[in-house]
């Protein structure tokens, strides 16, 4: 009984931690583009939209004005040309946040050649951190590089104050720029319901910035109800 109310640990190794295991039957997924990227010489604008409400909303666009080019299926990943200008949308829904390096590496040919990239993010709003005790239904906020955008300087919001962060594919994105010295903004909504269609502030955003043509508030509300026949 001399082991009694001590920690024991193998000879082999002193320290484990839950992380450690290791599941052998795990797929490691390799993230590809399904075709050849092809980027042209000039970019005005790249999109990127991070969130399911974005992405759904993006793909039921009228296929006149966006043309699905390119996709990442592991990641639910779809890049969008919109044929009024030279501008692309990139969206995203449902990826693991650890992948958000790899995808940022894939966009990295896009990222480089735009003159202009914004990112849009949804989060909910219970992740929003403040010390104001009034909190709305939606609360956007702002992130930019040191490099600022000539093109899109109106669009101001409140700054993204810490202990708030930016995360995933939107984060990569705004940090390549960064250190490339070249101009990107990330907008941060932060929404009661993440998935919910009526969210008019960023409707009104996608229509001002050409993405899409026309609001499509309540499409697919009955298939991501709570409504049981």
């Amino acid at each position: 009984m001399t082991t009694f109310g001590e920690i024991v640990e193998p000879c082999s190794r002193t320290t484990w931690e839950d992380w450690d295991e290791i599941n052998t039957e795990r797929d490691i997924t390799i993230l590809q583009w399904k075709l050849p990227l092809k980027v042209p010489h000039n970019v005005n604008t790249l999109f990127v939209l991070d969130g399911k409400f974005l992405s759904d909303c993006i793909k039921v666009q009228p296929k006149d004005n966006l043309k699905l080019v390119n996709s990442i299926p592991e990641v639910n990943a779809h890049m969008y040309e919109v044929k009024s200008g030279d501008q692309f949308v990139f969206t995203i829904k449902d990826y693991n946040l650890l992948q958000s390096s790899e995808i940022a590496e894939l966009l990295k040919p896009i990222l480089c050649k735009s003159t202009d990239v914004i990112t849009i993010q949804t989060k909910p709003l219970m992740d929003y951190q403040t010390a104001n005790g009034s909190i709305h239904s939606c609360i956007i906020r702002q992130l930019n590089t040191s490099t600022l955008s000539n093109k899109f300087q109106n669009y101001m919001y409140s700054k993204l104050e810490q202990p708030n962060i930016l995360s995933g594919i939107s984060a990569g994105a705004i940090c390549l720029r960064e250190h490339m010295s070249l101009p990107a903004i990330a907008l941060v909504y932060y929404m009661e319901h993440v998935e919910q269609f009526q969210t008019n502030e960023i409707q009104i955003l996608l229509e001002k910035l050409q993405i899409i043509e026309k609001s499509n508030a309540i499409f697919n509300s009955i298939l991501t109800s709570n409504l049981y026949i």
